[in-house]
C-alpha cells in the first residue's frame, strides 16, 4: 500500500494534472510545480516502496560520526605532514572525496533511496504556490487575463489527485513596434535590420522572445564597432491599455550617461602570441598581412594562421569575429587554449576610438598517445580488443597533424553459413593499422589555400591496412584515399550544424588469402548465379564518395532536434574516365549506393523523450558490371536495426533461405536462420519512447520495421525482390523494452526484442508475438534476441 506509512492526517499526492490548456504547453506548466506527485504504476507506488524500504538501513547518527572521524583523521594526518604542502594536498584530494560522498548520503539517503522517490506528502501551501507560479509564467507569456484554480481529489482516503483549471482567456498579440532611440547611428542600424527582428506583428506577446530580441540587438551593435555597449541600455516599454487583446511594444536604447552618442571602437593593431612566457627572455616579431606574430620560436606557418584569424587592422570591432577567431584556432588542434583580449589606445583626437586586439594561444603537446583497451560481448561471447593511437601535431609547421594507429581484436559473429539447426558462433580475429595526415586547407590544384576559409576545412590522406580471418575466408585490405571535410555553423560558439565529405579517391585492394568452398557453395545457391561467389575474389575496389550530415542534437541527444545523413557513393568509373586500373587477375567493380537517414527527437518534458528514424537505402552495380561488392550490399537486424532479428539476418523480403536437412532417413529443406541476407534495397524504421527509471538509470520501449530485397526479380527467390505493390505488407516487425545506464562519458545499452511480425512465415501465421517467452530472453532462439551496445541505436 503506497499509503503505509503516512501519518494520521497526512496524505500522498499521487496525480497533478493541468486541463484547459489551447496555447501553451502542458511540460511548461508541469516544470512550475512546487511539488512533485509520487509516480503509480498500475495503482502501486514502487519508487515510495523502494525508498521506504532503503530507509530502514538509513542511519544518520551513524553517518554523522564517520564523517567526524573522517575530518578528524585528515587533520591528524596533516599535522604529521608539517609544512610540506604537496603531502598535504594529497591528503586533502584523498579525504575531500570520502567526507563528500558520505555527505551525499546523509543529504540524500542512501542508494536505494537515491533511486527511489521520498513522499509527496500533499502540502496545499505549496500548491498555492504552485498556482502562483503558474499565474506568473501566463502573465510572462501574454495571458493577461487567465484564470487559474485547482480541485483536490482524494481517493482511498489517503490518495490526492489534483486538477489545475486553467482558463487561459484570449493572449494578448503584438500589434505595433515604435522606437526611443536618441543616438541617430543606432538608430540606423537597429531600423537597417528590422526585419531580422523577432517581435512580429500578431504573434503572441512572449517576455522570453523580449529578451532574445535584447540579446540580439547586443549582438547586432557589438559586432558593428560598440565595444563598450551593455544589455543594460536596452530596455521594451508594453503598452496593453488600448481596446482589445493588444501589446504596443516600444523600443529603447539609452545613451551612456557621461554622452550623448554611443562610442564606436577600430581595430589598430593585431598581436599574435604562440608560445608560453618566459619572463625577461624577448619574443621574436614578424609581420605578416598585417598581423604582428611575437614568438620566441616561430613554429606555425603565418600564411595558416592567417586565414584563421578574422580580426585586422582598420575593421570595426566585432564580437561575432572574435568568437570565429577563437573557433577557428580551436578546430586546428595545434594549441591547448587561445583567447583574445583589447587594450583601449589613448589617442589624441577625441573622436577616434580605437583598440589593440591580443591574440594568445598556448601551444598543444606535441605529441598525444591514447590506448583503448576492452571487451565486446556480442553473439553472447566476449571477445577482446585494443587499440592505441598516437597523434604528432604541427608535423611540418603549417598546422598538420599525422595520426598513427593499430588495433587487433576478437569478436564473435554467427557463422555465415552453418547447416546445424543450432547456430554456431565464430570467432572473428581482426587487426590492422593506419596512417592519415590531416591539413588545415583544401588543397586542390591551381587553387589558393583560402578555398573555404570559413567553414573549418581540411583535407585528409590516409592510407591503412587490415585482416579480417574466420571460418569461411581469409583477406587483407589495402586502403588508400583522399577527403575534403568542411563544415557550416549556425552559431559559431555552438558544434557545427552541418559537415559535408567529399572522397574523390578511395582505392581498395582486397586480397582474398582463404575462402572456404562450403561457403562458395552455399552463395552460389543463394544468389542462384556466382554473382556474391565473385564478390570475395581479390578484387580492386575504387570509388568517390560524397556524406552529408545535418544535426541539431547534442552528444546526450536531449534537445528537440533532427539530424539527416546522407552517402551516395560510386564505384568503378575510371573506365569511363578513359584510365585502366587493372592489376593483375584483381577483379573491378562498377556500382552506384544511396543511403539516406532521417532521425527526429522530440523531449516530452520530466526527462521523457520521443525519438524515431527512418533508414533507406539502394545500390546496385552498373554499366557492364553485373556483381555489387559484398561489403556494399545492405543488411537488416541487430543491435541498430531491427532488433528482434539476429544481426544481418533478416531478409529478402518475404523470401527464406533454406538448408537440406536429414530427418528420419529423409532429406527435407529446412528454414535457415542463420545465413547472412546480403540485399540491394534496404527500408527500415524504428521507433523509442525513453524515460528515466531513476538515477542514471532510464528505460525506453521501442518498435521495429525493416527489410532488405533484391532489385531483380529471380525465380528461385520468390518474394525476394522490391515491388511497390506489396513491399509494405514485407515488412518485418518486432518491439521490446531496453534498459540505458547513462554513465555521462558512455550509454551502455540492454535491449530486448522480440518478433511480432514475420515476412517470411506463411501468409495468415505472419504474426508471431504469441511465440514469445520469457524463458527465452537469455537463451539463442529464432523469436527473441538480447542486443547489448554501447550509446543509443540511433
Amino acid at each position: 500500500m503506497p499509503t503505509r506509512y503516512l501519518g494520521e492526517e497526512e496524505q500522498l499526492l499521487v496525480s497533478v494534472k493541468p486541463v484547459g490548456l489551447n496555447y501553451v504547453d502542458p511540460v511548461a506548466i508541469q516544470g512550475l510545480y512546487r511539488q512533485e506527485p509520487n509516480r503509480l504504476v498500475l495503482g502501486s507506488a514502487p519508487y515510495l516502496a523502494l525508498y521506504n524500504f532503503g530507509k530502514k538501513f538509513y542511519d544518520p547518527p551513524k553517518i554523522q560520526q564517520k564523517i567526524e572521524a573522517l575530518e578528524a583523521k585528515r587533520q591528524e594526518k596533516i599535522a604529521e605532514a608539517g609544512k610540506d604542502s604537496v603531502e598535504i594536498a594529497k591528503i586533502r584530494n584523498k579525504y575531500e572525496g570520502k567526507v563528500e560522498r558520505l555527505e551525499t548520503k546523509l543529504k540524500e539517503g542512501n542508494l536505494l533511496m537515491q533511486i527511489g522517490e521520498p513522499p509527496a506528502i500533499y502540502d496545499s501551501l505549496q500548491m498555492e504556490r504552485t498556482i502562483d507560479q503558474i499565474e506568473i509564467y501566463l502573465n510572462s507569456n501574454g495571458f493577461f487575463n487567465s484564470e487559474v484554480s485547482y480541485t483536490k481529489d482524494v481517493k482511498r482516503d489517503k490518495l490526492v489527485y489534483v486538477t489545475i483549471n486553467i482558463d487561459e482567456k484570449t493572449p494578448y498579440r503584438y500589434s505595433d513596434f515604435t522606437y526611443t532611440i536618441p543616438d541617430t547611428a543606432i538608430k540606423q542600424i537597429v531600423l537597417r535590420n528590422a526585419d531580422r527582428s523577432l517581435l512580429k506583428l500578431g504573434d503572441i506577446y512572449d517576455e522570453d522572445v523580449l529578451t532574445s530580441e535584447r540579446d540580439r540587438l547586443y549582438n547586432l551593435l557589438r559586432n558593428r564597432g560598440y565595444y563598450d555597449f551593455a544589455r543594460a541600455y536596452i530596455n521594451f516599454e508594453v503598452d496593453t491599455t488600448k481596446a482589445g487583446s493588444y501589446a504596443q511594444v516600444n523600443t529603447i536604447i539609452q545613451n551612456p550617461d557621461e554622452s550623448s552618442r554611443h562610442k564606436v571602437y577600430t581595430i589598430n593593431n593585431v598581436y599574435f602570441k604562440s608560445d608560453i612566457d618566459r619572463f625577461g627572455i624577448p619574443r621574436d616579431t614578424v609581420k605578416f598581412n598585417g598581423i604582428n606574430y611575437t614568438a620566441y620560436r616561430h613554429r606555425y606557418s603565418h600564411e595558416i594562421l592567417d586565414q584563421k584569424i578574422d580580426i585586422q587592422p582598420g575593421q570595426l570591432y566585432s564580437q561575432l569575429q572574435t568568437t570565429t577567431t577563437q573557433r577557428k584556432l580551436s578546430n586546428l588542434d595545434v594549441f591547448q587554449f587561445n583567447n583574445v583580449l583589447y587594450n583601449k589606445v589613448t589617442s589624441p583626437f577625441d573622436s577616434v576610438y580605437q583598440l589593440n586586439a591580443f591574440i594568445n594561444a598556448v601551444p598543444a603537446k606535441k605529441f598525444q598517445e591514447t590506448t583503448e583497451v576492452g571487451i565486446n560481448f556480442t553473439e553472447r561471447k566476449p571477445g577482446p580488443f585494443t587499440s592505441v593511437r598516437l597523434r604528432v601535431r604541427n608535423i611540418f609547421g603549417g598546422a598538420e597533424n599525422l595520426d598513427i594507429g593499430v588495433y587487433g581484436g576478437l569478436e564473435g559473429q554467427l557463422a555465415l553459413v552453418d547447416t546445424d539447426e543450432e547456430a554456431k558462433t565464430d570467432m572473428i580475429k581482426e587487426f590492422g593499422g593506419n596512417v592519415s595526415i590531416t591539413f588545415p586547407v583544401i588543397l586542390v590544384p591551381f587553387t589558393n589555400k583560402s578555398l573555404l576559409s570559413d567553414l573549418n576545412p581540411r583535407t585528409r590522406v590516409f592510407t591503412g591496412l587490415s585482416s579480417e580471418e574466420r571460418s569461411e575466408y581469409k583477406r587483407l585490405n589495402y586502403q588508400l584515399g583522399l577527403d575534403y571535410i568542411w563544415q557550416r555553423y549556425r552559431n559559431p560558439s555552438q558544434p557545427p550544424v552541418m559537415q559535408y565529405t567529399f572522397s574523390p579517391v578511395n582505392f581498395n585492394i582486397i586480397e582474398v588469402n582463404r575462402v572456404d568452398s562450403t561457403f562458395i557453395r552455399y552463395l552460389e545457391r543463394f544468389s542462384n548465379s556466382r554473382s556474391l561467389a565473385e564478390s570475395f575474389e581479390s578484387a580492386l575496389l575504387s570509388f568517390m564518395s560524397f556524406n552529408f550530415i545535418y544535426n541539431t542534437n547534442d552528444f546526450a541527444q536531449t534537445r528537440n532536434a533532427r539530424y539527416f545523413r546522407t552517402q551516395v557513393e560510386l564505384g568503378g568509373l575510371s573506365q569511363q574516365l578513359g584510365l585502366n586500373l587493372n592489376l593483375g587477375d584483381l577483379r573491378t567493380f562498377q556500382y552506384g549506393r544511396i543511403n539516406p537517414d532521417y532521425r527526429r527527437y522530440i523531449p516530452l518534458g520530466g526527462e521523457r523523450l520521443f525519438a524515431y528514424r527512418v533508414n533507406a537505402g539502394v545500390a546496385k552495380p552498373l554499366f557492364d558490371s553485373n556483381v555489387l561488392p559484398y561489403d556494399k550490399h545492405f543488411f537488416a537486424g541487430g543491435a541498430t536495426s531491427v532488433r528482434a532479428w539476429q544481426s544481418r539476418r533478416l531478409g529478402l523480403g518475404s523470401y527464406f533461405s533454406t538448408t537440406p536437412t536429414e530427418v528420419n532417413g529423409d532429406t527435407i529443406l529446412v528454414r535457415n536462420f542463420n545465413a547472412e541476407q546480403p540485399g540491394e534495397v534496404l527500408l527500415e524504421g524504428s521507433a523509442e519512447y525513453r524515460f528515466n527509471m531513476f538515477s542514471f538509470i532510464n528505460g525506453a520501449v521501442f518498435v521495429d520495421a525493416g527489410n532488405v530485397w533484391e532489385l531483380k526479380k529471380d525465380p528461385a527467390k520468390p518474394g525476394a525482390n522490391f515491388e511497390f505493390g506489396r513491399f509494405y505488407k514485407e515488412l518485418a516487425v518486432g518491439t521490446g523494452f531496453g534498459i540505458r545506464f547513462d554513465l555521462s562519458v558512455v550509454v551502455l545499452r540492454f535491449d530486448i526484442a522480440t518478433k511480432v511480425i514475420d515476412p517470411a512465415e506463411i501468409k495468415g501465421e505472419r504474426f508471431v508475438l504469441d511465440n514469445f517467452k520469457f524463458s527465452q530472453i537469455f537463451t539463442r532462439n529464432n523469436q527473441t534476441s538480447l542486443n547489448i551496445g554501447i550509446g543509443y541505436p540511433f
